[in-house]
């Protein structure tokens, strides 16, 4: 027999424990960004009931819903200028008439937004767990006739037919 025994590992069998801690790893960190683009969907679903429960707050006091000239549709591409602007009338008629984050209400508050909902650049609006403003349509709404759309592009900024099913909204339950 062989009076000398090996307590060691040899590299290859190193190189092998290494190669398969790298394929865990690179399987559990794909999966999260799938997990965090999930989360950020159900923030963004629970948010627009919060909000769709405001407005229909404010129509039964002020007998229509928050309305500007400008708004987007809900089958339009993202673009920040439209965008910003049905989201700033969401944040203003619904926080009490207040213009920036830091102002007092001066009509009634029908929902208090927290800061990580608001992006004040230039004017406050309410933006989605994405980073995007609320779109929000009252005047021309071609989803909900008769009421209001309400959507968050889900990070998707153009209006393809694949993203545009991709977007989180009050009409449908996606």
């Amino acid at each position: 027999m062989n009076a000398s025994r090996r307590n060691s590992f040899t590299l290859i069998e190193l190189l092998v424990v290494m190669a398969v801690i790298a394929m865990l790893s690179a399987i559990t960190l794909g999966a999260a960004g799938a997990i965090q683009n999930k989360a950020a969907r159900s923030r963004a679903a629970a948010e627009i009931a919060a909000i769709s429960t405001a407005l229909e707050s404010y129509k039964t006091d002020n007998g229509a819903y928050p309305m500007c000239s400008g708004m987007p549709t809900a089958t339009s591409s993202y673009t920040a200028s439209s965008y910003t602007v049905s989201s700033t009338v969401l944040y203003t008629n619904l926080n009490g008439g207040v213009i920036n984050w830091t102002g007092t209400p001066s009509k009634p508050v029908y929902m208090s937004f927290k800061k990580n909902q608001l992006n004040s650049t230039t004017s406050c609006y309410v933006q989605d767990p994405f980073g995007y403003a609320y779109g929000y349509n009252a005047t021309n709404a071609i989803m909900n006739v008769g009421f209001f759309d309400l959507w968050s592009t889900a990070g998707k900024t153009d209006s393809s037919t694949s993203s545009l099913a991709l977007r989180v909204n009050n009409w449908s339950s996606n």
